[in-house]
């Protein structure tokens, strides 16, 4: 019997793994493709294999992705507040990250 074949979701799963998430952490983000692919781009745009998250912000930063792909309109200065908020440990649990994603977006939409 030939070994299964890897496949993109295997490939997320490390990914996800790489930033702190646990192993069924990182598969339960990599079955949602909308929610893998917002994370998989805030791996990449801000370099979060090297910035040694520890699981909580792992997880931080998978609740932010859940928010970015259930927003209507975020900008990147948005995105960018959230993250670097996460990473200074301004935001330290998902009920915070949610709090300020709906009021940062709810601030911009109301101008």
């Amino acid at each position: 019997m030939a070994p299964p074949k890897s496949t993109a979701s295997d490939s997320s799963i490390l990914l996800f793994k790489s930033i702190g998430l646990t192993q069924a952490k990182a598969a339960e983000a990599a079955k949602n493709a909308k929610i893998a692919d917002a994370l998989r781009n805030l791996i990449v745009s801000y370099d979060l294999t090297t910035a040694h998250l520890d699981e909580k912000q792992a997880t931080l930063i998978t609740a932010l992705a859940g928010q970015l792909v259930k927003a209507e309109s975020v900008g990147s200065i948005e995105q960018d507040f959230a993250v670097r908020a996460i990473l200074q440990a301004k935001l330290k649990s998902v009920d915070q990250v949610n709090g300020e994603f709906c009021y940062s977006t709810f601030s911009s939409t109301s101008d």
